[in-house]
């Protein structure tokens, strides 16, 4: 007898009914809208929650302000990155007037795009909707630190003009995209000379790999590289002219230039300080005053005293110049909460996900290049352009600042680059017969999934993330000028807005009010001016005669009101200004009078500024 042929299950049945590549369709067509309505409703439940002092929001406002006001960038101010991290804000502000609340919206936009190219990214790549559509999500919901979200932009806008210029083989007007590339590239330089160098060093590598693994066409793409390389340097120069031609005509001609020139030798000291630290231990030390040794009680012979205070001597100058500690691999299982241990293996998994697509991919496109393997080549190409758009961001928050923001603008190109070598690895490992390539795709594929889960648990709940965490709690609503009408939480509400009240009643519009380390924000929300030209200072960043200089200016400027924020900057003891800059801070403290402490921050005023007890 035959047997009956098994009825499908419900959940079968609903499959076959769905037409999954339908939809599929309809989210690679509808997927940037959908991904514009969710940024819009997403955002506009906190673009107005948060009040960051000590943020870069601060700066990059306070710095448009002088733009606006006739101030000379680099020369007159310090603005650590290029112009165009500053011009757009200036342009906004000419429209607006200063405003804190079309500051953030201009910020969010940027984040919006960013997800839109994530999306636009993987969708060429993987042809997949709802993949394409699930990366763009993701970047918007986790958008990276606030106001620094050019960091996310800049990396995908390349790899979008770069896989369609150089890596692609069936992009439709070729020439069109190398002209984007170069345009692309060209305003990585003019916003972050850094990244602009390290792209350099990608579209020359995607340039000279052109020409390779495709069999029969080696010599007929050997003029097309070397004119699209051309082309994409000559835009990219073009784009410069503009600003180069201002900055000549307004007087800040050399300064302008000199970034570029200077460039590679602040990469070279950079990476010869945080790669070798024993020789950022040899540097002189940066500070205005000699390191007083704390009194130590030794346990050895009186011959070893001389020895120990030496090293003691010496541990205070490496704290001297130390940025943020970075956690210890080591520690994973030494932290104090599940959540601590998280984000260690947060910080550190995307250096093995690096290694293994760079071994994989690497060896693929040896492989592709020696056979011909036009596709593999495609792949591998894809994943090794995606994965070293990423790693330019890779020292930022590893090296520099190993913590959640920095990370969080990592973790954007890295997120694109890790889902398109997922894919790339799942489909080898559907296509082949070896079990052991079977096992490692997918072990590759889980081990992505897992640090994107780890990376989205522990920064999804963070503010500093740039997410809707900072909306949570906050109902309060604090007013200050320029705009600045945000909510913050009860216990914050209080002393901001005393803060405020307290630095506009002991100065007049148009006074100096400096502030230490770095709270630009309040000098923007107390809409005062101030003298310094760099705005931020650390104890790894004051140079040798930091004392005598600020002390010099304060005679010389006069400020009316001084701000010092006791906060750990680089979470270290040491890193409170009271600690680093104490011969400063003493002088502060003898010439000035207290007139309120709010939270962290001390709020001194020259003292004609005080009206007389009665």
């Amino acid at each position: 007898m035959i047997e009956a042929e098994k009825k499908p299950s419900r959940i079968e049945a609903l499959a076959r009914a769905i037409p999954w590549s339908r939809i599929d369709a309809a989210l690679r067509a509808w997927g940037p809208l959908l991904l514009a309505i969710f940024a819009i409703c997403y955002y506009s439940q906190y673009y107005r929650s948060g009040l960051n002092l000590g943020g870069e929001g601060g700066t990059i406002a306070v710095n448009a302000i002088r733009l606006n006001e006739g101030w000379l960038p680099i020369k007159d101010t310090t603005l650590n990155y290029n112009v165009l991290w500053f011009y757009p804000v200036a342009w906004l502000f000419k429209l607006t007037g200063p405003d804190y609340i079309a500051l953030r919206i201009y910020f969010f936009a940027l984040c919006a795009a960013s997800g839109l190219l994530g999306f636009l990214i993987v969708r060429r790549v993987t042809r997949l909707g709802w993949l394409a559509l699930g990366v763009g999500l993701l970047i918007v919901a986790i958008p990276g630190m606030q106001f620094r979200n050019y960091m996310g932009l800049l990396p995908l806008l390349n790899v979008w003009a770069l896989l369609n210029a150089f890596v692609l083989r069936d992009t439709q007007r070729r020439w069109l995209w190398f002209a984007i590339a170069g345009l692309a590239l060209g305003l990585t330089f003019l916003v972050r000379i850094d990244l602009g160098v390290f792209f350099s060093a990608i579209y020359a590598g995607s340039a000279a790999l052109y020409p390779l693994g495709v069999r029969g066409e080696f010599w007929k793409r050997i003029p097309v590289a070397a004119g699209g390389g051309a082309l994409c340097m000559l835009v990219a120069a073009a784009i410069h002219w503009p600003f180069y031609a201002d900055a000549q005509r307004r007087g800040f001609g050399p300064e302008f230039t000199s970034q570029y020139t200077r460039i590679l030798s602040y990469i070279q000291y950079e990476a010869g300080r945080r790669l070798v630290p024993q020789q950022a231990a040899a540097l002189p030390v940066r500070s205005s005053f000699a390191p007083q040794l704390t009194p130590v009680r030794f346990q050895k012979s009186p011959k070893n005293w001389a020895e120990l205070a030496k090293a003691e001597r010496e541990k205070r100058e490496r704290e001297l110049r130390q940025g943020r500690p970075r956690e210890d691999l080591r520690d994973l299982f030494k932290q104090p909460s599940l959540t601590d241990a998280i984000f260690v293996l947060a910080l550190y998994l995307p250096i093995l996900v690096s290694a293994i697509i760079a071994a994989a991919a690497g060896c693929a496109l040896a492989w592709a290049i020696f056979k011909a393997d036009a596709r593999l080549k495609e792949s591998a190409l894809t994943a090794l352009v995606t994965l070293g758009a990423a790693l330019t961001l890779f020292s930022q928050y590893f090296f520099f600042r190993p913590d959640t923001p920095h990370l969080s603008e990592f973790m954007i190109p890295f997120l694109v680059a890790m889902t398109c070598a997922s894919f790339l690895a799942a489909r080898r490992a559907l296509a082949t017969r070896s079990w052991i390539m079977r096992i490692g795709g997918w072990s590759f594929v889980a081990l992505c999934v897992v640090s994107e889960a780890l990376y989205f648990a522990h920064a999804f709940p963070k503010e500093s993330a740039g997410t809707i965490a900072a909306a949570r709690k906050r109902t309060c609503e604090v007013v200050a000028d320029n705009g600045v009408r945000v909510f913050v939480k009860r216990r914050e509400c209080e002393w901001l807005q005393q803060l405020h009240e307290a630095i506009v009643s002991h100065s007049a519009p148009g006074e100096w009010v400096v502030t230490f380390p770095y709270s630009p924000t309040i000098n923007f929300m107390t809409n005062r001016p101030s003298y310094l030209k760099d705005l931020y200072v650390d104890n790894a960043t004051a140079g040798r005669h930091f004392t005598q200089d600020k002390i010099a200016e304060l005679e010389q400027f006069r400020p009316a009101v001084i701000v010092i924020d006791e906060r750990d900057i680089n979470r270290t003891e040491f890193s409170r200004f009271k600690n680093w800059a104490a011969p400063f801070y003493a002088y502060i403290r003898a010439h000035y009078v207290e007139v309120g402490r709010f939270d962290t921050n001390e709020v001194y005023a020259r003292p004609d500024k005080v009206p007389p007890q009665t």
